[in-house]
């Protein structure tokens, strides 16, 4: 017994040296910036001075009061919604096409993540250059088909300008969200369709009673990451717009930038990021549990 005490003591002391590597670098590039941004939040802080006094929830109230906060996030919950929706229904399209027998499966499976591994700021220039109002793609098309008598300035209109970035936004992560529901496709056992095929069940039968709930924790969790991915999307938005015309994609993501390092007021731009956390954790949770009732379910 002392010989099995004594072994065990070695294996967590080795388990804990291990470990402390990686959990000092956590602390370094997780913990700490978060707790000093929280601690942030509660202060008067500027960028222009190195005194920081306590001012308790006056930033959050000062936010709260106010009407850029509340438009900066019916902004994002537009942007995210819409983006997010398309990105999983085409992404689930695809996958499905992709599932079945069409010619040059394997072609279109080995260049689908093209567009996703192109970086953020390359697609967005790129973009620029495809929604230009005189000599861009976009409007070529569309003058020479005549679905439109007169050219578009998508970044420049108001009512366009967000849906410009969420196009590219759909076009670059929907591959992903493919991939990873057609991984979802492959995982389900084939007898189960085999089964329904006996039974008389048709596609729609098969599709709504058999599939998509087998998808089910892995959509979730690929909504979870879309969501994140497009809840904290800066570069697309500060490439394309800036936040403009006239505050029409003013992110909270540009409203935080803006508010920290264009006014130098960095208390408020740390309450910005608090209330930003906190919204997604509101999100992630349910879907967190969703994809683990569904995975325990399919167990």
């Amino acid at each position: 017994m002392p010989i099995r005490r004594t072994r065990t003591r070695k294996n967590q002391a080795l388990g804990i040296l291990l470990i402390l590597p990686a959990a000092l670098l956590m602390s370094m590039t997780i913990l700490y910036p978060l707790s000093r941004s929280v601690l942030t939040s509660f202060q008067l802080s500027s960028l222009l001075s190195s005194e920081r006094q306590w001012s308790g929830l006056s930033n959050y109230t000062s936010l709260l009061a106010g009407g850029e906060f509340y438009h900066s996030l019916s902004v994002t919950l537009v942007y995210v919604s819409l983006t997010v929706a398309s990105e999983i229904m085409l992404g689930l399209v695809t996958a499905l096409l992709l599932q079945s027998n069409i010619k040059f499966r394997t072609f279109f499976r080995s260049v689908l993540l093209i567009p996703w591994a192109i970086p953020t700021l390359v697609a967005a220039l790129v973009f620029m250059l495809i929604y230009q109002a005189d000599y861009g793609l976009l409007n070529g098309l569309l003058l020479q088909s005549g679905l439109t008598g007169e050219k578009l300035n998508v970044l420049n209109d108001m009512k366009l300008a967000l849906f410009g970035i969420m196009g590219v936004a759909v076009w670059r992560q929907t591959p992903l969200v493919a991939v990873m529901t057609l991984a979802g496709l492959q995982g389900i056992p084939h007898d189960r369709y085999e089964a329904a095929k006996i039974d008389g069940a048709g596609g729609t039968q098969t599709f709504f009673y058999i599939t998509l709930p087998a998808l089910k924790p892995v959509l979730a969790n690929v909504t979870l990451l879309m969501i994140i991915a497009n809840f904290q999307m800066f570069t697309l938005f500060y490439t394309m717009t800036g936040g403009g015309p006239a505050a029409a994609t003013q992110s909270l993501a540009i409203f935080t930038y803006e508010t920290a390092f264009q006014t130098y007021d960095l208390g408020k731009g740390s309450a910005i990021g608090v209330l930003w956390m906190l919204l997604l954790l509101l999100v992630s949770i349910p879907l967190n549990r969703l994809a683990n009732r569904g995975s325990q379910g399919g167990d």
